[in-house]
């Protein structure tokens, strides 16, 4: 790509020079990806930098907007001195423009033990011997869940839904103390010879936060001595609309909701071709990122982005397969013409075996141009029994008069279960096409 003193154009722009960036660079020219710069406001780095990144380091540059162009598929970054950028794809490993976000909740203020938000861990807390309460299941509290079973005297998970969840949901059932454990994002395997503790699963509502802990709403005090919340991030009422202005013209304020994430902290629909490096476990994060690139390689694209239904099934925590291994799935769309996603939200008729039962589901679907298939995935709200699941996990869905066969893929925190099928979906779908994506 041509530049000028005033302008460049890169494959891959980097925005922050810490690790995160390190990382990213290192994982990018691994896949033999090599046109990348680095943007670092400071004047200089405070430590070595790898030699094979140092010539593609520039300091001083602080970005102050990006913005996303429809019609070209790339990036538009500004910096404070005024040059400009661009870039099919950018990789933003410097201060993300969220924060952590810590629900309301009547008298937080008023605890007297340790309280801090997962994403902004207090370094100083030392879990040895203590009572942890983990208020919310998000990406980042999930990881450490199963570290604090290890020195803590208890760890004891409360359900907090995210603000995006309808409040119709019922609450978990006991077998979701099995799910947060076996989900609990980055966890190390248990060896054979150390015994951990198993996190407790609340099911009731938090009524309000007390001195000594945690009030549920059906009148019982927990005791505890720290209170870890995980339950996402928001974007602050300091950040400027153009700071980040996905496709569209959407603003990253106007695309986020309080509460929310990005998929597997990597990726925000409406936002293509944009990634984020939120932590912990960037280098898992980069090497996510790459594959996603190198997808698009594979496929000649020049448009990626998380669909909207993936990014709500990860939010809702329910973890498909592809999401639990870190493979590139379908999650992704990689056209550059890309519509909303098929859904649906209301009653359907779930037959496991010779039993019918009415549910209410809440389902998206989308046609996939790499398979040529059509996949559709959600939510059956109400709960199963496990003698009617045990029979077999595959099963029959029906809305109306249509019906499609489905797989019962596993429990969910709040008390439901996750479904997936291939092929027509039991919603109707008009005119499903694929749209192919644009040549480089």
């Amino acid at each position: 790509m041509t530049q000028t003193a005033a302008e460049a154009r890169h494959h891959v722009v980097i925005i922050g020079a810490g690790a995160g960036g390190v990382s990213a660079g290192a994982e990018l020219l691994k896949a033999g990806i090599t046109d990348v710069v680095i943007l670092e406001q400071a004047p200089r780095v405070s430590r070595a930098f790898p030699p094979a990144l140092a010539g593609r380091l520039r300091l001083g540059r602080e970005v102050i907007g990006s913005v996303f162009d429809d019609d070209t598929d790339t990036w538009t970054l500004k910096t404070r001195g005024g040059q400009i950028w661009h870039a099919r794809v950018v990789i933003a490993a410097h201060t993300p423009p969220h924060v952590p976000w810590i629900p309301d909740l009547a008298g937080r203020n008023d605890f007297r033990g340790v309280s801090f938000h997962a994403a902004a861990w207090d370094h100083d807390f030392d879990p040895a011997g203590k009572r942890v309460a983990v208020i919310g299941a998000d990406a980042t509290a999930g990881r450490y869940i199963g570290q604090l079973t290890k020195s803590a005297a208890s760890v004891t998970v409360f359900a907090h839904p995210p603000r995006r969840v309808i409040p119709r949901l019922p609450p978990p059932a006991t077998r979701a103390k099995r799910w947060l454990r076996r989900h609990a994002p980055g966890a190390p395997p248990r060896p054979a010879a150390q015994q951990r503790r198993t996190p407790g699963l609340v099911r009731v509502t938090i009524e309000a936060i007390t001195a000594s802990g945690i009030r549920t709403r059906d009148g019982v005090d927990h005791d505890v001595d720290a209170i870890i919340y995980g339950t996402g991030f928001t974007i602050p009422d300091g950040i400027a609309d153009e700071t980040l202005v996905g496709a569209n013209g959407v603003t990253i304020r106007q695309a986020w909701y309080d509460g929310m994430e990005p998929y597997l902290g990597v990726a925000v629909h409406g936002f293509p071709n944009y990634f984020l490096l939120t932590g912990p476990g960037l280098e898992a994060q980069a090497r996510y990122i790459v594959e996603c690139l190198k997808l698009m390689q594979r496929t000649a694209g020049t448009r990626i982005e998380v669909r909207r239904s993936s990014q709500q099934v990860f939010y809702e925590r329910v973890h498909l397969r592809a999401a639990r291994h870190h493979v590139v799935p379908s999650a992704f769309d990689l056209s550059s013409g890309a519509g909303e996603d098929a859904a649906y939200d209301g009653a359907a008729t779930l037959t496991i075996a010779d039993t019918s039962q009415q549910v209410r589901v809440r389902l998206t679907g989308y046609f996939d141009p790499i398979d040529g298939q059509y996949h559709w995935q959600g939510t059956v709200f109400d709960p199963l029994s496990d003698d009617a699941l045990k029979q077999t996990a595959a099963v029959t869905l029906a809305v109306g008069a249509r019906s499609a066969p489905a797989r019962i893929t596993e429990r969910t925190p709040w008390g439901g279960h996750s479904v997936v099928g291939v092929g027509a979906p039991p919603f109707g779908v008009n005119d499903v096409t694929a749209v192919a994506p644009a040549a480089t």
